[in-house]
């Protein structure tokens, strides 16, 4: 799955696909545009490098639901299983990191 960036919003693609996460944005966009739509959409703030997004858990669930199969809950929760064991879920556990990757 991946969190796409726009100019004025945040959609999650492929939510049924937990075997990966990552954040894109436009080549136009840049930090400050890109931090200021992941505020306004509450959907996770950018890193100080700018190479990743901490994306908010209840974020995810909010844009996959209604449009994932059974068991995807199951998955997602094995997801994020993985991404605590590699350091990727903030402390609190309920924001995860995504890299962040520009699409042409």
């Amino acid at each position: 799955m991946y969190l796409a960036i726009e100019s004025h919003s945040v959609e999650l693609k492929l939510p049924e696909h937990t075997t990966d996460l990552y954040a894109s944005y436009w080549e136009r966009l840049g930090p400050d545009t890109i931090a200021k739509v992941l505020a306004d959409n509450d959907a996770g703030e950018l890193s100080e490098d700018r190479q990743s997004v901490m994306i908010p858990v209840a974020t995810l669930r909010r844009l996959a639901a209604g449009r994932v199969p059974e068991g995807w809950d199951a998955d997602f929760e094995a997801m994020l299983a993985k991404a605590r064991e590699r350091g990727w879920l903030n402390e609190a556990g309920d924001a995860v990191q995504a890299h962040l990757e520009r699409e042409r």
